[in-house]
């Protein structure tokens, strides 16, 4: 039988890592910083394990998506210092201008 703290618990859990996942959605939406982007979605993968963990999904799938998260967060920081060595900027609406400046050039011969 599980007692009404367990419960409470659970619930609490469960309800913090949907309000992460809300926020780091909402963040990584939102934000004009690659960078942020990037933390925001790593917020939102936290509420996401905190969410597994509540409903009682094993160790095994938690450790999977810790593990899924930390990669993530390799790659992205990968991303972010690549796009600053190309256009010196990790802000997306600088990034779209250097884009949109060098497509519009035609090559000379």
């Amino acid at each position: 039988m599980v007692s009404g703290a367990a419960l409470s618990v659970d619930f609490l859990l469960a309800a913090g890592g949907a309000t992460l996942l809300l926020i780091g959605a909402v963040a990584a939406l939102l934000s004009g910083n690659a960078i942020k982007r990037v933390g925001g979605l790593l917020i939102c993968g936290l509420g996401s394990v905190a969410a597994l963990a509540a409903m009682g999904v094993g160790n095994a799938a938690l450790v999977t998506v810790i593990a899924l998260l930390f990669v993530y967060a390799v790659l992205g920081t990968a991303l972010v210092v690549r796009l600053q060595e190309s256009y010196g900027a990790i802000e997306t609406p600088e990034i779209d201008g250097a884009d949109a400046n060098s497509d519009g050039r035609e090559p000379t011969s």
